[in-house]
């Protein structure tokens, strides 16, 4: 019976959030179509309208425009309702200068104001769409100089009636997720890990369908194609001329987000487009490393995306959704083992640089999410001393903190975190010294992938991407000048200390930069790891999970800093490159965990604390995706 009423529950979020959804788009659909009033449908914009200025040319209804640019002048003979002004262009090479286009459009005085965008052409684009939602009565293409010969043609006002399915996804998720909170606000506050499931699920999801098909996540070019190989490694056939098109168009890609739907669209047809193409060259063959662990999962969606011959743009999906499946099963799984601070792991699971990050190909997926559950199942077990440690918690914090340091040893010193188990969690003496025998060794192991080769054989050139880096060099300096390092050390780590661990580290999606809430993440997380205090007060256990932590936390952002410093960073340079905050991700949670204390006691009730505070961070993420995703490049 109570399955039941939960499934009809389910079914009432599911049904109102579709069919609100639904209206809102169809509604929006025929309010700009009503807003063409006699210019309705697509309308062909007459030659007699345009003219041309400087070095344009028109030859055959094509206008070609020089590489020392000019003008092209459209002037309706009255004012014209636009909601999107499109055109076909074909060009040569990728242009960043573009063209600026100005639309002289009816203010709110009824008189003219001028209204400026930027234009870029890509390469393979067979057309640009824009979005205009004015009446216009003059339009200005200025072509700047240094730009590549460019051909236009067929000028078009498309005021057509057009439902976006992407305005429906995202107001069906809005709905749902409000639905979900109020509705099963008892049930989230029972099981939060499986509240977090959805939430985290639904907007992944989200923002993996909105994202635009290239690559825009950190170095997510290179993890692309080293998943891609790994999956197609028994597969000795010709490379896809997809990968060529996103490992040499990516850096353009990374900085060009404005878009239309259409153009977005248009995107996903060039990349099915590309992956029906071969490469003259061969794949190269897999090479299987300890940080290929991360790639294992994305592997796995793209080979059965390739096994069921789907289409490459879902291919490229499936890869990135093995990565926000693992995520968010990982992160309720860590949530429902952790015996404190339930609601503050969801609040961090929620952050944006986390979503995204689960969104893109990236090994740094693997890691957090097995380093976050080996770490909640240390504080399960330093929290209940009443308990012995079994031996099947000991099989899964081993297997989760060897898996989640396999693709970055640096974060190896988390697992010394064991080490300082109390007495009362073994059967015997001779249990205690063989499972802190087995921690050291396991850190030892993991430190020897990282520490063993700078020491025995250290690279020339570490940066492949160039400058002047050497691990041998650096290496060097270190142990001629370790005082002088350790100053480096220190005053590098004291200056991004806070901008690490606060609002901005939150809030970072890569190539599409920071988000705009940042003090409001630092405030609320701050808060929520003040005030998120059920599961009991442990006031024993806590001195000494504070005092372990944050030792395990500094030996790691040494060794972040150190790797960083040996790879990235120029022989004599006294800062360190190539240290990001997105580091310090694996074992935030540990580090809020430190203001909790025993103090402080929450006396609202867990329900209206859990629907408050996962309420607040869906929220914030939500405005992220409408800002970043859908509306510059869904609409």
């Amino acid at each position: 019976m109570r399955n039941k009423k939960i499934v009809n529950k389910f079914l009432f979020c599911i049904l109102s959030s579709i069919c609100l959804a639904l209206i809102i788009s169809l509604g929006t659909a025929l309010f700009y179509y009503i807003r063409g009033e006699e210019y309705k449908g697509k309308i062909n914009i007459k030659d007699e309208w345009i003219y041309e200025k400087g070095l344009v040319n028109e030859r055959n209804e094509t206008y070609i425009v020089s590489e020392r640019g000019g003008e092209i002048e459209v002037r309706f003979p009255e004012k014209i309702y636009i909601h999107k002004l499109q055109y076909q262009y074909k060009t040569a090479q990728n242009s960043e200068n573009g063209c600026e286009i100005k639309f002289y459009i009816e203010n709110d005085y009824g008189a003219d104001s001028e209204r400026s965008i930027n234009d870029i052409f890509f390469q393979y684009m067979p057309r640009s769409v824009v979005n205009v939602n004015e009446k216009v009565s003059k339009i200005e293409f200025i072509f700047p100089t240094e730009n590549p010969e460019l051909e236009l043609s067929e000028f078009i006002i498309d005021n057509s009636f057009r439902w976006n399915p992407f305005l429906a996804g995202i107001v069906a998720v809005i709905v749902f997720l409000i639905l979900f909170l109020i509705v099963f606000h008892r049930e989230n506050a029972a099981h939060p890990g499986i509240a977090a499931f959805v939430c985290i699920f639904i907007l992944s999801m989200c923002m993996l369908c909105l994202q635009p098909p290239y690559c825009s996540g950190w170095d997510e070019e290179i993890h692309f194609q080293k998943s891609y190989n790994m999956a197609v490694t028994f597969d000795h056939g010709r490379m896809p001329g997809v990968i060529n098109y996103l490992t040499s168009n990516y850096a353009w890609l990374d900085f060009h987000h404005e878009a239309s739907a259409e153009e977005r669209i248009d995107m996903i047809r060039i990349m099915n487009h590309m992956g029906e193409l071969c490469e003259t060259t061969s794949l190269e063959a897999f090479r299987f490393e300890i940080y290929s662990i991360g790639y294992l999962l994305p592997a796995i969606g793209i080979s059965v995306g390739k096994f069921l011959r789907l289409p490459f743009y879902f291919v490229w999906i499936l890869g990135k959704f093995s990565n926000l499946l693992l995520y968010a099963i990982g992160m309720s799984v860590a949530i429902s083992i952790v015996p404190i601070g339930k609601r503050l792991l969801t609040a961090i699971a929620l952050f944006p640089t986390m979503i995204f990050l689960s969104t893109t190909y990236s090994y740094d997926v693997t890691v957090i999410v097995f380093l976050t559950i080996g770490i909640c199942i240390w504080i399960r077990e330093v929290m209940n001393t009443e308990m012995k440690f079994s031996n099947k918690w000991r099989v899964a914090y081993f297997a989760c903190m060897i898996i989640g340091c396999m693709p970055k040893a640096v974060y190896a010193p988390l697992i010394l975190g064991a080490f300082f188990m109390p007495s009362t969690k073994f059967y015997s003496t001779k249990d205690r010294y063989i499972f802190k025998g087995c921690v050291v060794l396991c850190f030892g192991v993991l430190m020897s992938t990282f520490v063993l080769p700078a020491l025995f054989a250290p690279t020339g050139q570490a940066d492949t991407r160039g400058g002047n880096t050497s691990v041998s060099g650096q290496l060097s300096n270190i142990l001629h000048n370790p005082f002088s390092y350790a100053v480096i050390l220190m005053r590098n780590v004291k200056g991004t200390l806070i901008r690490y661990l606060t609002g901005d580290m939150f809030n970072n999606m890569a190539y599409w930069g920071a988000g705009t809430h940042a003090t409001c993440y630092s405030i609320s997380v701050a808060c929520t790891a003040i005030t998120d205090t059920y599961g009991g007060p442990y006031k024993k256990q806590l001195f000494r999970f504070k005092a372990v932590s944050l030792l395990t936390i500094s030996t790691t952002i040494i060794l972040i800093w150190t790797a960083l410093y040996l790879s990235f960073t120029e022989v004599g340079q006294t800062k360190i490159a190539g240290v990001q905050g997105r580091y310090y991700l694996p074992f935030i949670f540990l580090f809020y965990l430190l203001f909790r204390s025993d103090k402080i006691e929450n006396k609202f009730k867990v329900e209206q604390y859990q629907g408050c505070i996962t309420g607040i961070f869906c929220i914030l993420i939500m405005s992220q995706i409408v800002t970043y995703f859908f509306l510059s490049n869904c609409i």
